[in-house]
């Protein structure tokens, strides 16, 4: 078995950031690159259904389809082939500002300012905000048992509505339902990275972005990493997404077996078309991809292996495939279970330090 928790086909949104671009891959470039790494399961998140059944007949894989939602009054594919759920995000996808924002939703926002079109804003508004009422609604309308992916983007911002805790709360409000935290917590890549040892001297840290950024972004990081490694533990219905690898957040991994392997592909692949029409020369195929990316199937793998072990990464395979082909009441007595024999487990250590004092 080798499953790949985060797949993309279709289009990918983009996000409010200027130079931010949307993205395209068909549904039978998915399949050769399911073909080409061997994946045999793989959950996979799309905007269109023709390029979910595209993927589905070009490949052997068993696909888990979850439709990307950017808006509450979007129809859902349930009972589609490949249907298992749905995707939201909190920075990407957008919609008519007009009808909500995230900030506020009951708002309309009014004519964009010179200065607002200078700065790459438009008219829509970007992400779900994930404690408003209306993404709520949203999960209140699923099927038990649906897969519900939601992206996790754990930077420290007073205002960032994608950390860890958030995506808790909504999985210990809909018991019914399983969800899947993309990215355990935070993407990963540079910003979480520790930062290189050459740093400037203290005199200079104080304007120096580059340095603040990152550090600020690695400290916060390693704490989402293992926050969400423990909620993970603590529900039933509440499953992590590893991409992309950092050592801090396969250390972090290790203290759950709720986990498994994520590629995020195509995301990293070299001047990705941006429509469905274009035909762009530059388009990477999936050897290209292999030869040129740190972030694909066999690669992901291989470094989370070196640093936690390849059973514990061929586990996660298992672990995922169960996690969403058990019925939902069978993870929730599962979990009650494993939650007595935890209790009983921390009772004995406290009796046992108790004991210590005494002697």
């Amino acid at each position: 078995m080798k499953f790949d928790l985060h797949l993309n086909v279709g289009k990918v949104y983009r996000t409010q950031k200027p130079g931010s671009v949307e993205m395209f891959y068909s549904g039978k470039e998915i399949a050769d690159y399911c073909n080409y790494y061997g994946i045999t399961h793989g959950v996979c998140i799309y905007d269109d259904y023709k390029h979910l059944k595209e993927l589905i007949d070009n490949t052997d894989a068993k696909i888990y389809g979850v439709q990307w939602i950017v808006d509450k009054d979007q129809e859902l594919d349930v009972g589609k082939e490949g249907w298992y759920g749905i995707k939201l995000h909190s920075h990407r996808g957008y919609r008519d500002a007009t009808k909500y924002d995230w900030k506020e939703p009951t708002k309309k926002r009014g004519p964009l300012s010179v200065e607002d079109k200078m700065n790459g804003i438009s008219p829509n508004s970007y992400g779900l905000n994930y404690g408003d009422k209306y993404v709520k609604e949203i999960l209140a309308n699923l099927p038990d048992g649906s897969l519900v992916y939601m992206h996790s983007q754990g930077w420290p911002a007073i205002d960032n509505r994608a950390r860890p805790e958030h995506l808790f709360m909504l999985a210990t409000d809909f018991f019914n339902l399983k969800f899947i935290m993309g990215h355990a917590g935070g993407y990963g890549a540079m910003l979480a990275a520790l930062p290189g040892a050459h740093v400037p001297p203290h005199e200079r840290q104080k304007g120096y972005d580059v340095y603040k950024t990152s550090i600020r972004n690695y400290g916060d990081s390693v704490v989402q990493f293992r926050a969400s490694a423990h909620y993970a533990n603590m529900v039933h219905n509440l499953f992590l997404d590893s991409s992309c690898y950092t050592p801090d957040k396969a250390i972090a991994l290790r203290d759950t077996k709720k986990w498994c392997v994520g590629s995020d592909y195509p995301f990293g692949a070299n001047k990705p078309r941006n429509s469905e029409g274009n035909d762009d020369a530059n388009h990477w195929g999936v050897e290209d991809f292999a030869k040129n990316h740190v972030w694909n199937f066999d690669r992901q793998s291989q470094l989370f292996a070196n640093a936690m072990g390849r059973e514990a990464v061929e586990d996660g395979y298992k672990q995922c495939f169960d996690y969403i082909e058990k019925p939902i009441d069978v993870l929730a007595q599962e979990q009650f279970e494993w939650m007595s024999d935890w209790k009983q487990v921390v009772k004995a250590e406290k009796d046992k330090f108790k004991e210590d004092e005494k002697g």
